[in-house]
Formats: structure tokens, sequence, C-alpha cells
């Protein structure tokens, strides 16, 4: 009995050692992370496992929210609010994933699988999703950079994101970024910005389209 108390405790140990990694690490120890299971509770962060992966390894989840695990909603298509994937598509092309910060943001050349689509990250500490801030990201073909389209004709159509309350410094608006606030783009004039334009005008100056 203290031989399997002991070896519990240890995979429970090994477990929270392995929810500190970022997620290329925590691929190469999957087998490490609990399976999930309906009718447990998951914290926001956690890291768990269902079903495999193309080349036969557990596949990864990180529980976007905090919440109780139903048998219906098992992480995978239509449950994207509640778990993200991570990991490789059938091609080997890493599955977009929301980072955290900085420290794990997509840089410029970058392709990911976002929806069945590879796009390349056209700027560097890219946070955003392709369908969120498409002007940092381009639509690929096979592994291969799509054709560019040109200057678009257009500089009003361009789509920014639209302006979020930072959290703290981790997703803090930082020089140049631009986005949409009620109906006007601004651009900020500082890093680690975490006012709205109404709130420090000093830290934003308006962008003409």
């Amino acid at each position: 009995m203290d031989r399997l108390l002991a070896a519990e405790q240890l995979r429970k140990a090994l477990q929270m050692l392995a929810a500190t990694l970022a997620d290329e690490k925590a691929l190469e120890i999957a087998t490490v992370f609990p399976v999930w299971a309906p009718d447990q509770y998951y914290a926001a962060g956690a890291v768990i496992s269902y079903g495999t992966n193309p080349v036969g390894d557990p596949q990864l989840y990180k529980v976007a929210q905090a919440h109780m695990s139903q048998s219906i909603y098992p992480p995978g298509s239509g449950t994207e609010s509640l778990y993200t994937a991570f990991g490789l598509d059938d091609s080997g092309y890493p599955i977009w994933a929301q980072p955290s910060g900085a420290h794990d943001a997509y840089n410029k050349g970058d392709v990911v699988n976002y929806g069945g689509t590879l796009y390349e990250s056209l700027i560097d500490g890219n946070v955003w999703a392709p369908d969120v801030y498409s002007a940092g990201w381009k639509a690929v073909s096979g592994g291969t950079v799509a054709p560019d389209p040109g200057p678009d004709p257009d500089p009003g159509a361009t789509e920014y994101p639209d302006w979020v309350q930072p959290s703290g410094a981790h997703d803090a608006y930082n020089t140049g970024d631009i986005v949409r606030y009620n109906g006007v783009l601004y651009r900020s004039k500082i890093d680690g910005n975490t006012w709205a334009p109404d709130a420090y005008p000093a830290g934003w100056e308006e962008v003409a389209v």
C-alpha cells in the first residue's frame, strides 16, 4: 500500500512539474498528463490528453476555461472554447494555440494550422488568431507561401483587432500596435500600454485611413 501511495504521489508531482513546461516540451512527455474524463473539474491552464495525434502519440489539450467536464463535450472539434489542442497536424505543422504572452507568441515566418488552413505569420510577437487579425497572417498552400496579392488597394479595408483591456504586462500593447476603438483606429505610442485611448490619450495616436 505504501508503495502504491508513493507511486501516486510521484505521478502527481510529475504532472505538476509538467504543467509548467512550454507546449513543445510538454509534447515530449505527453504520457505523464492525465487522460480526459467526464464529470471532472478542470482548472484553466491544466493540460490533459485525449485520443491520439497523427503520429500515434497522445493528443494534448490545454484547458481554456475552468469547468466541469461532460461526456457529451469531449476535447476536439466543437469544444475549442473549452480545450485548446496543441501539437502537430497530419502534415507535421503545429496547430495554432493561443499564446499566453510574448514568450510563446508566433514570430515572422512561423507556419501554423488554424482551422484546417495553413497560415504564415507576417509579424513578430503575433498573439492573434488569423481570423482576429488577418493583417498579421498570410494563407499558405501546401506549406508554400501563396503569391503576394500586392498592396491592399483600400487601406481602410484592412482588419485590425478591437481594443481589449489587457490583464497585465504580458498582453499589454506595445509601440506601433494598431487597434480599433469605438470605430476609430489608434496606434500605441508606448510599450506596456494597458490604457484605453480615451483613458490615456498621450499613449495613443489616431491613425488616418
